[in-house]
Order: C-alpha cells, then structure tokens, then sequence
C-alpha cells in the first residue's frame, strides 16, 4: 500500500492499481493477480470459515432485527457485536462438517442451547432475573425462573428463521410470582418447521431468553 504524492486526481480503478481515499489521504494499491493452479488446503480452509462466518453474521442480524423494540431498550450500540460472537460461539457447536455449521445447527445441542441462556443482551451488572428454561407441552411452557430484584415487565415468544430473518413474535404480559419459581405460559404459535422457538423476559435494562425444550427433552 502507497500513498499519493501526484498533483494528479485519480480515483477507483487504473491500470492494475486502484485509486482511494483513506481517513483523508489518497492511497494506491494493485489490483490482486488470481492464483493459477489449484487451490491449496489453507485456501480452502479459509474459503470454508468465510463461508460459516458469514452466515454467523446473517443470523445474529436476523436475530436482532426480529428483536428490534427489545434490544433497543438496551440502549448499546455495540449490541450487534456481542450478538455476532454469540452466533459465532453457537456456530461452533454444531456438530456438522467443516463449511456447513450454522448457529441453528448449534442451538440444537445441549452446549449451544446453555450457552444462549448464558448470554445477557444487557451489559449491565445487577440482580437481574434469569430464566432458567423453558419446556413445552401441548402448546404451554413451563418457564423455571430465578428471581432478581428488578421486576420482569413482559415475556417475548419469538419464532425466527435464522437463515432468512422471517419470525413471529407475541408479547405475554408479565408472568405472576410464584413460591416454586415457576410459571405457566400459555403459547401463542404452534412449532414450524424451519423456526428456532425462544423465549425471553425484559424488563428495565434486561433481556435475556432461553431456546423452548420439548418435554421429551
């Protein structure tokens, strides 16, 4: 990478070299030569982690985009940061080959299914509620919870495709105490073929959820 010192104004392509602008100075830089032969292991190697990276990305934008209103109480610019490593740790998970783990295929096992009750959308530290789990039997939930000083003010019954961002979402009022910490959920949507099944409570500052286990889990 060069930096221009011509009195001449060049700009995008010329030649084998491109012309641009960077944090205000005028940089030039060749245009790549494609490699002849075949591709090597590395080459491979790499085309394969773009490949689940970047459907990492797609789905952690998904998510939030299907969780828009609740992530924008959180007031965190850097939301979207901590959700792509969040798919990314998912995405690991997987149990498929290399180039085809997704954070779908991680949120069915057990270590992506803790690591998603684990994650706080909210950065702050405080007695936050948790909840625990959430189980489904013929179209209720039984959500175990631990209590925390700041009140859970609704739950959010997402379904959400994670490879399209196509999702359905209710809002269920704030759950009533319980002595045992559990909670009985009438459930809005039936399960659909393609939609990962969450569940969340929010309040002021909070958010966090919990993927929805079948009862035979």
């Amino acid at each position: 990478m060069g930096k221009v010192t011509s009195i001449k104004k060049f700009k995008g392509k010329v030649g084998n070299e491109v012309y641009y602008l960077l944090n205000g100075q005028k940089i030039v830089r060749q245009v790549a030569s494609k490699r002849k032969g075949p591709k090597t292991q590395a080459q491979k190697n790499n085309e394969l982690n773009n490949t689940e990276f970047a459907k990492a990305a797609s789905a952690g934008k998904n998510l939030r985009n299907a969780l828009a209103e609740e992530c924008e109480r959180m007031n965190d610019r850097y939301l979207y940061q901590r959700v792509n490593k969040l798919m990314l740790d998912l995405k690991a998970c997987d149990v498929a080959e290399k180039g085809l783990k997704t954070p779908i295929g991680g949120l069915e096992t057990p270590q992506g299914q803790a690591i998603l009750r684990d994650f706080t959308f909210h950065k702050k530290y405080g007695s936050f509620p948790k909840l625990n789990s959430a189980i489904r039997q013929e179209g209720n939930a039984a959500l175990h919870l631990s209590p925390g000083r700041s009140k859970i003010l609704g739950i959010t019954e997402l379904q959400v495709n994670l490879e399209n961002g196509d999702s359905r979402k209710h809002v269920h009022p704030a759950p009533i105490e319980s002595p045992k910490n559990i909670v009985e959920l009438k459930l809005n949507f039936r399960r659909k073929k393609g939609y990962t099944e969450l569940l969340f409570i929010w309040g002021e500052k909070f958010l966090q959820g919990v993927v929805v286990a079948d009862v035979r889990c």
